[in-house]
């Protein structure tokens, strides 16, 4: 058997065990995923609501909240969260890169938390109001490279705890 036949098999094994380990972790996920289900069952457009929800229940911190802020905000499944939880009348803004299609009760606005724009566009919104609470669960697209991965989300994470403090209320 020559090199180029041995190269043959290895690639056609490679790409066979990929396609296969991909079917297989698509039906892990949907079948697994209890979270996911019961997210979409609660009308929920992502499970990480739950990790809001938990927070809350511990901390008890939306009830008491009147201005919320979500950095990285898409799909929204925060901002309902916070709409469910916070008293009626609060503000609640969420900020993306992408459009989030709309909630009741909740401002969203397109624009980079890591531009001093969309910081100005969130304070004449809330026209200088402090903000009560500050979430943020987002997470750069990664590439592959790991170095460079671990880079982009500790500047994401920075600047959306320069955000925090620019818009807490002290004690918030």
């Amino acid at each position: 058997i020559c090199f180029c036949t041995l190269l043959y098999i290895k690639l056609a094994y490679i790409i066979r065990s990929t396609k296969m380990g991909i079917k297989s972790k698509k039906k892990a996920k949907t079948r697994l995923d209890a979270f996911y289900r019961l997210a979409k069952d609660q009308g929920y457009r992502a499970r990480s609501s739950f990790k809001l929800i938990q927070l809350n229940r511990k901390y008890d911190f939306l009830a008491k909240a009147r201005v919320l802020v979500d950095l990285c905000a898409a799909p929204g499944s925060w901002c309902q969260v916070a709409a469910k939880y916070m008293p009626v009348g609060s503000k609640i803004v969420g900020v993306d890169l992408v459009p989030i299609a709309p909630i009741r009760g909740v401002k969203t606005f397109v624009g980079d938390i890591t531009d001093d724009k969309t910081r100005k566009t969130i304070v004449t919104f809330l026209k200088k109001e402090l903000v009560d609470c500050v979430v943020h669960d987002g997470a750069p697209n990664v590439g592959g490279v790991w170095s460079r991965d671990l880079f982009e989300q500790n500047s994401l994470v920075l600047c959306a705890a320069k955000m925090a403090t620019s818009l807490l209320k002290p004690n918030g």
